[in-house]
Order: structure tokens, then C-alpha cells, then sequence
């Protein structure tokens, strides 16, 4: 079955808390928002019915900035002149580290065109610069640590995994009908991957004001099977939920966003 799943873009909400804190330079937030198509994430019709999905939890916990390279001086030439600019350097002094959490990230999936910018964590100033992409760590919660969220809305408990997409499935309808009609089940399909995701996405740190770093989902392929199928949640298999999670990990990327419209702003 086909389904014209809309382009969703979620833009995780958090916020960078980083070593360079107290330097000059520019606080760099990174903000939530969802932008929906004509399609709705609300009804998405499946082998077994129609699947709503409801929200995202993504725990993510360290946030590496890597500054884009600049050329060094080259070595004194046999005359005396001094030399072409040498090749690109490389070192610690190139990455930024910033911390973060862990947090959970919770994006509440809906079919409105833009959802209000929703920041929950305290922006801290980084040095300015020039960064060529950013890195971070998809993170498996630990039985030690506390979060800003334990448990989902639909009460799955974090502990032990990284990623929890949440929904209900309504079954389709019988033929004859019956009385009462078919109502929703809950869902919930999780991953316990641990990974680190990099982007190279270039962005400027100016010396004043406010940077936005946005990551986005395109949650039209979180349901995309081979050959144009739909992946159904709602069956519970193993095999295709792991896809799912698959799929949700690859939409996933990150960008500059200064105005945070949800576009690149180099675009």
C-alpha cells in the first residue's frame, strides 16, 4: 500500500551548554518546532488499518562543534622569501566541545503548519567563529542517570533506550461493520542504538547575537518499506520496527537556522 506521508520537520528542542561558556562570542540555541504538509501524520493508512503518531522521544548527550580549517603559514623558502600558505591544519583546537544532558528531546507530532518554538534549556555563549558541522551522540539511558523526562506520555519507561516513536493504530474496518466500531491501541516502537551522527553543515558563530542550530526530521520516511510500502507499527514485528527506527535515525539531520523557519539557511 502507498501513503503520501507529509514532510516533517522537527526541530528538537535543546538548547547547547558548552564549554566556552563566559567567552566572547554568541549564544547557540537549537529550538523545536513542527512543520507539517497537506497529508496527515494524524491518519496514515497501513496494511493492518491506520497508524497515528503522536510523539518523539530522541535522547541525545554531547554536542561537538568542529571549526571549519584555515590555512597555516608556510615554512621560510631556500632564499629567504617566505613560503606558499601550507596545507590545512588540524588539531584539538579545532573542536569545540559542548555538553548536553543527557536530554530527552520530546516532539509532539501534529498536523499544524508550524508549532510554536518551544527552547528548554538556558542558551550558553560559545566562541565565535566559522564551523564547517556539528556532532552529537544518539544516547542509550543509563540506569543511573536522571532526565528531564523518565517515562513518555504513553508510559514507556527511557531506561535503556534512545529513541521512542509513540502513536496509536486504529484497525480497519470489518465488512459487514460492527457495533461498537473499532477503536485505537496504543504503540510504541523503541531502539536502544547508540551511535554518534555528524553533520557538515556549515555555520557561522558571529562575535555578537543569537545562533540557531536546527535538527530536523523528514518524517516522510519514517513508514517508507521497500517498493513503495508503508511500514505498519501497529504489527508489532521486530523486523519492521527496527526499520522504522532506521528510518527516523536517517531522516535526521542538522543545519544552521538563524531565523528558524526549519530551512537551512544556506539554502
Amino acid at each position: 500500500m502507498r501513503t503520501a506521508t507529509p514532510y516533517l520537520a522537527l526541530l528538537a528542542a535543546a538548547t547547547i551548554l558548552g564549554c566556552g561558556a563566559g567567552s566572547s562570542g554568541s549564544a547557540v540555541s537549537v529550538s523545536s518546532a513542527v512543520k507539517a504538509g497537506t497529508s496527515k501524520l494524524s491518519s496514515v493508512p497501513t496494511a493492518s488499518g491506520t497508524a497515528k503518531l503522536d510523539n518523539l522521544y530522541l535522547v541525545v548527550k554531547e554536542i561537538e562543534l568542529e571549526k571549519a580549517p584555515t590555512g597555516t603559514t608556510g615554512s621560510t623558502g631556500s632564499t629567504g622569501s617566505t613560503g606558499s600558505t601550507g596545507p590545512t591544519g588540524s588539531s584539538d583546537d579545532d573542536v569545540e566541545e559542548l555538553e548536553v544532558g543527557p536530554y530527552v528531546l520530546e516532539l509532539t507530532i501534529n498536523d499544524t503548519n508550524l508549532s510554536p518554538v518551544q527552547p528548554f534549556i538556558p542558551s550558553t555563549v560559545v566562541p565565535p567563529g566559522s564551523y564547517k558541522g556539528i556532532e552529537f551522540e544518539i544516547h542509550r539511558v543509563r540506569s543511573t542517570e536522571k532526565l528531564n523526562i523518565q517515562t513518555t506520555k504513553g508510559g514507556v519507561k527511557l531506561e535503556g533506550l534512545s529513541i521512542v516513536l509513540e502513536g496509536s493504530c486504529t484497525p480497519a474496518p470489518s465488512t459487514p461493520p460492527t457495533t461498537p466500531a473499532p477503536t485505537p491501541t496504543p504503540f510504541a516502537v523503541t531502539s536502544t542504538m547508540e551511535v554518534e551522527v555528524e553533520y557538515e553543515s556549515p555555520f557561522v558563530v558571529p562575535t555578537e547575537g543569537l545562533s540557531n542550530v536546527t535538527l530536523s526530521f523528514d518524517a516522510s520516511k519514517w513508514l517508507a518499506g521497500p517498493d513503495g510500502a508503508t511500514l505498519d507499527p501497529c504489527v508489532n514485528d521486530p523486523d519492521v520496527n527496527a526499520q522504522i527506527m532506521a528510518n527516523v535515525k536517517a531522516s535526521l539531520k542538522a543545519f544552521e537556522d538563524d531565523d528558524r523557519d526549519g530551512e537551512d539557511d544556506d539554502d
